[in-house]
């Protein structure tokens, strides 16, 4: 009894103390300005859906350096990074990141599918190509994209996931960030133990946010 007091005060603070924290995280995040907004990432996917996947991808580039300078990696910071998650695989190429938002190029040149994951973040994808196939959790069906939609993954969310060989999509995601990397990179690290991608996951994200620091310093010089 002596034992078990002290223990569960212990336990007791420890929760306490994540809920506040967790509590903090939500308000902040609720209150932060953010670079992008979901809706000009998508209506700029959508305007270049249906042509071929790369001549988009270096479309929507070229504008998004345009409306966001300073925010979008250079070219030689720009790499196809294998993915390996919800025992689906595909490519990513990242273009922003930082705490609280990403964009990125995914797709796949293989039929794939698999678990979406659950994160503490918004995340949406535009097709260019091909489809995708969501099959959302408490229901008996499932729905079918083609270029030019739209897929809302809201946060806490978890569905199935297909995507037909030859789908490219351009995906914005809104939250706590680093909290979606354990679901990234949880297959790669104890399935396919594929660590020289991880290692190339981690560095590019670790650019992104040297980025946005550069970016947030430089706010504070002017």
């Amino acid at each position: 009894m002596g034992v078990s007091g002290p223990w569960a005060l212990r336990v007791g603070l420890a929760l306490g103390t994540l809920a506040l924290l967790l509590q903090g995280l939500r308000g902040w995040l609720a209150c932060k300005r953010y670079e992008f907004h979901p809706a000009e990432i998508a209506q700029l996917a959508r305007h270049h859906a249906g042509l071929d996947h790369e001549l988009a991808f270096s479309k929507i580039i070229m504008e998004l350096r345009k409306k966001h300078p300073g925010h979008i990696l250079p070219d030689e910071d720009l790499q196809w990074v294998f993915m390996n998650a919800g025992g689906w695989m595909g490519s990513m190429c990242l273009l922003h990141a930082s705490l609280t938002e990403y964009v990125l190029l995914f797709g796949t040149a293989i039929d794939t599918g698999g678990h979406s994951g659950r994160y503490w973040a918004d995340i949406s994808d535009t097709v260019i190509s091909g489809t995708f196939r969501q099959w959302k959790e408490g229901t008996t069906r499932s729905e079918i994209y083609y270029p030019g939609d739209t897929i809302v993954h809201q946060a806490g969310e978890a569905t199935s996931v297909q995507w037909s060989a030859g789908t490219w999509m351009v995906e914005y995601g809104q939250g706590f960030i680093p909290s979606t990397l354990a679901f990234a990179l949880a297959d790669t690290l104890f399935s396919t133990q594929d660590f020289v991608t991880l290692f190339y996951t981690l560095h590019v994200y670790a650019k992104g946010l040297l980025l946005e620091a550069n970016a947030f310093i430089s706010t504070l010089r002017c």
